[in-house]
């Protein structure tokens, strides 16, 4: 529709309203509101109906099924990855155990006597330097560690809690085809390094600081205690950084224990956030914001600064800076993560096992989640509403242009067919039965004869209406009688008032209370009812 016909269309409604409020409503405009409050009514039923079988809803229940799915294979895939490098972790302990204590025996020595000989701590950690290689290699591990429970020097300051230690990064955890681990040297003495052609990191230190790792002495206090297997004393640390280095790492501790039951140091596996990304990462292009992370619960809430992550670190939360998270139903179909004076997150948790049921640290609860911000989550919800809500808007335009339509298709031939009603000669038809029912109507009562022409009209029977009319005159008061008098005479209004000598106000007045006596709403239709007295008058003259 041109914008020019459009803009003309508006004009006519615009105007029309402006008329309606002086002299009510045209028939098109009162169409036009009825079709547009009857398909609104109709379209709010609709909405009614959508939002109540939860069609709003559909982008929350699209995307959490979604989810769902991704969040239990990631769950599987930690569970299976972490579980085997347990094993792995208490098998290198079982061996390094039993090689050490073989080790030591040869040179005169005993797992309890390990600080007695400061000496042979460098043979020992060497003389290991392949099994942790090896091990290195078949694991899905970033770094491997052998921690003796004793120091090279116990003179040193700080030798307290220093501890010889060889403890090897692969820089390629993610790459397992056989080839040999990419090595450095992050803990340990350097001329094993040197000896074996590894390369050593900036970060080098000689020995291990125990007092930055507790998990350490903690563990290996647990396994002098509860005396229990390999099996059953393995620990998974939170995440954590080592002396003097930044990347984010989880370590899988084992005790070493002699045939004696003697613990003299610990051994493990090390996962660095870079590998827990590398392997772990949620890859689909449709959720950028989503990422993973592997954390410790406590209660109702995570402890990011135990955490690991995987994804988009732009979206994630700053562990360091904040260590908790609260968890909350959210009221929707996910769970809500909210950081103090934080962004919230979006997003579902499933917990995993890290251990068996009856071991030392099964009591530890540990959970996978995948969330994203709740920004990224409305982006998604909204491109479904966007789309719904422009096809409402689009409905609702059409049911304006149809109501339009309709009532100009309606009403037309009815407005062009009381304009015929003006025309002098009311022969031709309209096609609309009421009216040509109108039209025959009037001109039976037009059909009166012309002055000095006499005609016979055929006698007709007064109708109720009229003989009641005819009653009603009795009821005028003399001065109503005299202004209707004048009426019949067919003087108009300021014709009677001068002839009588009265107002116009007063005439107004004696009119009122004629139409409510004889009961009619207007002059024309007092004026009908005098043409009916007449005819009736000429057809009695005219029987007679």
């Amino acid at each position: 529709m041109p914008k020019q016909r459009l803009m003309e269309i508006v004009g006519l409604y615009r105007e029309a309203i402006r008329r309606g409020g002086q002299n009510g409503l045209p028939m098109r405009l009162r169409l036009f509101l009825f079709l547009i409050l009857f398909l609104n009514t109709i379209m709010l039923g609709v909405l009614l109906i959508l939002f109540s079988v939860g069609v709003f809803k559909a982008g929350l229940l699209e995307h959490r099924p979604v989810l769902e799915r991704e969040l239990m294979h990631y769950t599987a895939d930690i569970y299976k990855s972490f579980g085997n490098l347990s094993v792995q972790t208490v098998d290198l302990a079982k061996e390094l155990s039993a090689g050490l204590e073989r080790n030591l025996k040869e040179h005169g020595g005993s797992a309890a006597s390990l600080q007695e000989n400061p000496d042979l701590l460098e043979h020992l950690l060497e003389e290991e330097l392949d099994r942790l290689t090896g091990a290195l290699e078949r694991s899905r591990g970033s770094g491997v560690f052998l921690l003796l429970d004793a120091t090279v020097n116990p003179e040193l300051p700080g030798a307290k809690d220093s501890r010889a230690c060889l403890y090897l990064k692969n820089m390629e955890p993610n790459i397992i085809n056989g080839m040999a681990a990419n090595l450095r040297l992050s803990f340990g003495p350097m001329t094993i390094a040197r000896n074996n052609g590894i390369h050593i990191l900036p970060q080098w230190q000689m020995e291990f600081d125990l007092s930055e790792m507790p998990c350490f002495t903690e563990l290996m206090a647990a396994a002098r205690e509860q005396k229990l297997p390999f099996s059953r004393l393995y620990r998974w640390s939170e995440g954590t950084s080592l002396p003097g280095n930044s990347e984010r790492i989880m370590l899988c501790i084992v005790p070493l224990i002699a045939s004696d039951g003697t613990v003299f140091g610990v051994c493990g596996f090390e996962v660095s956030e870079m590998l827990f990304k590398l392997s772990h990462t949620p890859g689909s292009e449709s959720y950028d914001h989503l990422f993973c992370l592997l954390s410790p619960l406590e209660e109702n809430t995570l402890r990011l600064s135990g955490a690991l992550f995987a994804g988009n670190f732009a979206a994630g939360p700053n562990a360091p800076e904040h260590t908790k998270m609260e968890i909350s139903s959210g009221g929707g179909e996910f769970y809500r993560y909210q950081q103090p004076e934080k962004e919230s997150y979006a997003g579902l948790h499933q917990t995993v096992s890290l251990y068996p049921a009856d071991s030392a640290y099964a009591d530890e609860q540990w959970v996978v989640a995948l969330m994203m911000p709740y920004q990224g989550l409305n982006t998604l919800i909204s491109a479904k509403s966007r789309n719904l809500i422009l096809g409402l808007l689009i409905l609702m335009l059409v049911n304006i242009g149809l109501a339009s339509f309709i009532s100009h298709k309606y009403v037309h031939p009815v407005a062009a067919a009381l304009e015929h009603l003006k025309e002098p000669n009311l022969t031709a038809k309209t096609k609309i039965p009421e009216i040509d029912d109108l039209i025959e109507f009037l001109a039976a009562h037009d059909a009166l004869p012309v002055s000095g022409e006499k005609k016979e009209l055929p006698a007709r029977e007064p109708s109720a209406l009229y003989l009641e009319f005819v009653r009603n005159i009795r009821t005028l008061s003399a001065a109503e009688k005299s202004v209707f008098d004048l009426y019949v005479q067919g003087h108009k209004a300021k014709e009677i008032a001068e002839i009588l000598c009265l107002s116009i106000n007063t005439i107004k007045t004696h009119n009122r209370r004629i139409y409510m006596k004889l009961n009619v709403t207007s002059r024309k239709e007092l004026m009908v009812y005098i043409q009916m007295m007449e005819e009736v008058g000429c057809a009695n003259a005219g029987n007679k």
